[in-house]
């Protein structure tokens, strides 16, 4: 950051290679220029835009860093702080693995939300080490927009149930690389049937935009059932699978 620039890009650093590749700035980058008193002399307003991989912890880190240094009046972070989905609408248990933020509804088929990809995800911790984020977010975060537009707008409406969710198809179609930096989730209902509150079909596509393009199409079908129509087929097919497995082995012996 000089002292001719008027905004800048951050990301966490998982994405060091998007950020090498861009120009911006990783977390641990910036907060050591801070730190270091690099950015004593810079003229602001300067504008510091949060991308992927940073989540409020980390940004409550970076504005603190620019505390330190009396820079609140000329750095100034521009991030958006939409709250992540709820637990039992992503049925996620840990916080860093929700990829859905901001959840909205436009009109009585759309939905909207923002694509939320934290440092630590489940997805992320193997191997990132590519300028755009691999096909498997987009996918990710297209099963988890649904989840959760169904669960908040779908079956909230019989609370006294909880659901089984039953996923019979997704198809995906990849139309442009996607980058770490915000992105948007967008649900459309194609087809539902809610007449029967213990069964409830949907079908929807759910598309993740960024820049104004398209990187993904995923069209999913599913089910919701209430509870006990799904419990003895599914023990009756896990003892199957459990008796098929053993005798398999046995065979080879």
């Amino acid at each position: 950051m000089t002292s001719t620039s008027t905004s800048r890009l951050v990301v966490g650093d998982r994405f060091r290679d998007f950020a090498e590749a861009v120009g911006a700035e990783t977390l641990s980058a910036l907060t050591h220029a801070l730190d270091s008193g690099g950015l004593d002399a810079v003229q602001g307003p300067v504008h510091v835009v949060t991308g992927q991989g940073m989540g409020e912890f980390e940004v409550s880190y970076l504005r603190d860093a620019i505390r330190r240094r009396q820079l609140d009046d000329r750095i100034l972070l521009v991030h958006s702080g939409a709250q992540p989905a709820r637990r039992h609408e992503l049925h996620k248990a840990r916080e860093d693995n929700v990829l859905v933020a901001g959840l909205t509804q436009v009109d009585d088929s759309t939905y909207e939300a923002e694509l939320r990809l934290h440092d630590h995800n489940e997805l992320l911790v193997d191997v990132q080490d590519r300028v755009h984020v691999q096909g498997m977010v987009a996918i990710e975060a297209a099963r988890q927009m649904f989840l959760a537009v169904i669960e908040h707008y779908f079956t909230a409406r019989w609370p006294q149930q909880r659901y089984y969710i039953v996923l019979n198809s997704m198809n995906t179609t990849f139309s442009n690389f996607l980058f770490p930096v915000g992105a948007v989730l967008r649900l459309k209902v194609d087809e539902s049937d809610l007449s029967e509150p213990s069964r409830l079909t949907v079908r929807t596509t759910v598309e993740v935009e960024q820049a104004g393009r398209v990187a993904a199409s995923v069209t999913i079908d599913a089910a919701a059932f209430a509870p006990g129509l799904l419990e003895e087929k599914e023990l009756r097919r896990a003892k199957s699978a459990a008796a098929g497995t053993v005798d398999a082995a046995l065979a080879s012996v």
